[in-house]
């Protein structure tokens, strides 16, 4: 439910338009599947502190792990880890490691984020069995004033919640419609984090840069090449379990390092409608680097993936009244593990490679105004291999396919209808893992054992549903919008960690302990609905949104740890155009989880409060934005479900920017 900038016309033709649910530029309101998006404006009135803050006003999307962002982990119905795609400028960012966030970005540097709810692999490949995460950094276009070709920002912003001053410059211009450059750079200084209870989440403050250099040129308005640098380093003394209370046995000096490089071509050529290829190339480099504080032991985690995706976009008119869009391509990536302890290979994180090569094809069939087909299909062929003592691979090969359809009933009411299919290959980690997992006294200690016969996991979704749009339905210039989906998600050889704990000797371990291994132990079932309302018009808005997810491990009868309670979410505001002023509130309500398996500790319902006011002048202050804002109002006392600690308290925030 992202809202314009003030003062901003109301898109009330087209609305926003994605590109990740079909790789091309659709409007969203015309794809069956479940997506929502986040704009610059939104991002900048949430003054996010990491990717968390902008994720978790969505409907079924939770945020778990805690405060500290390192560790934050994203679910999505009932489905969270490495079974979501995150795409950062359409390149893949594959690093999984325990307890740690999937991917390390600063949310200023970005200008969209998309999100894909239910299984995608039929465009995407591997691991988009709970969905997909698709982020955009920003260009120079998107922060030129109109008629400018020269331009400069800058940005300070502080939070009380950490004590986090937050400062940033960027600079960007257009030289004769052919080439854009942008440099910005970020830097974040934060104390430790007040909790809901009062008291201060120890070992929760961090030190983060973050900075993006990106170029776009045009030879001849019709091929275009762009490339671009996105870094991120953030250092901080945390527990080595960033999702634990702190204790001086688990401190570690950590530094996290982010490098994202990709070069991308394309053709956008009006008068050749079969031939508008693009290719994509990118190299991501995720490292962790831990010193822990007791003893001066040294981890160091690495994940290298390189990746390209070459495609074909095709706009056929067969017969009239009949036209196509068909989207063809190759995809390759392979992602490159490696980890030390004290300069030593490291069993419990194993070296490994996987690499994926893949086909795809997808078909958007538009019959006459108010009837769409998307059908889809994918072939990955993939192999994983351990780097370090015996050579053992895994390799495997997964078809994946889609069919959707949108029918446009009248000018206000459409009727969606969609099957995906997803999988998973199985990670180097999970296959190879070995060595110790945990010790239980005087020569007793649990052992990994590795298994590399696991097979991929495979998601089969299928929704339905239903949006009402309508415009100048109350006012002139205002828009209200409904839709409603149904969903049910079977996913078929869930990988699980199975660790067996005995004091005699067992297959793998000759002494006390017993065994940790991974298997392919579990078929499960999500079913839910969403459901969202929105009102927009020039000097209100409004939005309620409901999620549900309900669960079942259908192999044993019990309810899915990994479900999030029930939700709703709200927000209300105003708008006063010629002052350039918003005042808006949110509000979470969010719902006890008692339908959890055995071992599980249920949750307590909670509600949460946001208040926000965004100034944006015009005429001589023109350029300048001030946005102030309050998390959880009442400094409200709450754990979400399945975190271990507490949520933030109160947080006054302010951002400044202004753009020269």
């Amino acid at each position: 439910m992202a809202l314009p900038a003030i003062g901003d016309p109301i898109e009330v033709e087209l609305g926003p338009v994605t590109v990740t649910a079909t790789k091309t530029s659709r409007p969203l309101d015309e794809v069956p599947e479940s997506v929502s998006i986040i704009d610059r404006a939104e991002i900048d009135q949430r003054q996010p502190q990491n990717l968390g803050d902008l994720l978790e006003d969505l409907p079924n999307v939770a945020v778990g792990g805690g405060p500290r962002g390192i560790g934050q982990a994203v679910t999505m119905r009932g489905l969270s880890d490495d079974r979501i795609l995150f795409l950062l400028d359409g390149a893949r960012q594959n690093f999984a490691g325990a307890h740690n966030a999937r991917l390390f970005v600063e949310p200023d540097l970005l200008r969209q984020v998309e999100v894909i709810r239910g299984p995608a692999s039929a465009l995407w490949g591997s691991g988009a069995i709970g969905g997909v995460i698709a982020l955009e950094t920003a260009d120079a276009s998107d922060l030129l004033a109109p008629g400018k070709t020269l331009g400069a920002r800058a940005r300070a912003g502080y939070q009380g919640v950490n004590a986090q001053w937050m400062s940033g410059a960027a600079v960007y211009g257009r030289i004769d419609d052919q080439l854009d450059l942008l440099v910005d750079l970020n830097h974040r200084d934060a104390g430790d984090m007040r909790l809901g209870d009062g008291e201060d989440l120890e070992n929760s403050g961090f030190e983060r840069t973050s900075g993006l250099a990106k170029g776009t040129w045009s030879v001849d308005g019709r091929n275009w090449f762009s490339a671009s640098y996105l870094g991120f380093s953030e250092d901080g003394e945390v527990p080595s379990n960033a999702q634990n209370e702190a204790a001086p046995e688990t401190l570690v000096d950590r530094t996290t390092r982010q490098d994202n490089m990709t070069f991308r071509y394309w053709r956008d050529d009006a008068d050749n409608r079969s031939f508008n290829p693009s290719l994509l190339l990118y190299r991501n480099l995720t490292r962790i680097d831990e010193d822990r504080k007791q003893d001066g032991r040294s981890d160091e985690t690495e994940l290298t993936t390189i990746g390209l995706d070459a495609r074909n976009t095709m706009r056929l008119g067969l017969s009239r009244g009949i036209d196509q869009i068909i989207s063809y391509g190759l995809e390759y990536y392979e992602d490159s593990a490696n980890a030390k302890r004290d300069g030593a290979p490291r069993s419990s994180a194993p070296d490994g490679s996987q690499q994926v090569i893949s086909a795809y094809l997808q078909d958007e069939i538009l019959i006459g105004e108010r009837l769409s087909l998307i059908p889809g299909i994918r072939f990955d062929d993939y192999s994983s291999t351990l780097n370090q003592g015996s050579a053992e691979t895994n390799e495997d090969s997964a078809w994946s396919a889609k069919i959707g359809a949108n029918l446009r009933v009248t000018d206000w009411l459409s009727l969606q209808a969609s099957y995906n299919e997803a999988f998973r290959a199985p990670s180097p980690a999970e296959l190879f893992v070995s060595g110790v997992h945990f010790t239980c006294g005087r020569g007793c200690q649990n052992l990994f054992v590795p298994n590399p016969d696991l097979k991929p996991e495979k998601a089969h979704n299928k929704e339905i549903g239903l949006r009402l749009s309508q415009q100048d339905l109350l006012a002139d210039g205002d828009r209200a919008g409904f839709r409603a989906a149904f969903f049910r998600n079977d996913v078929r050889d869930f990988i699980d960690r199975e660790v067996v704990f005995t004091f005699r000797p067992v297959p793998g371990n000759p002494g006390p302990g017993g065994v940790t291994t991974q298997e392919n132990v579990t078929d499960a079932r999500l079913e839910g609905v969403e459901i969202e309302a929105i009102y927009d018009a020039p000097r209100w808005f409004a939005g309620l949104a409901y999620a549900q997810t309900r669960g079942d491990n259908e192999t044993t009868g019990k309810p899915l740890a990994s479900v999030q309670p029930d939700e709703w979410i709200s927000r209300l505001g105003l708008r006063f155009p010629a002052q350039g002023l918003e005042i808006g509130a949110r509000g979470r309500f969010i719902a006890a989880q008692d339908r959890v398996p055995e071992g599980i500790e249920p949750s307590d319902s909670y509600n949460l409060y946001d208040i926000w006011l965004r100034w944006q002048p015009a005429e001589r202050l023109a350029g300048l934005s001030l946005d102030l804002g309050v998390d959880n109002l009442l400094d409200e006392d709450y754990r979400p479900y399945l975190s271990v600690l507490q949520g933030p308290g109160r947080n006054i925030k302010a951002t400044l920017s202004y753009n020269f």
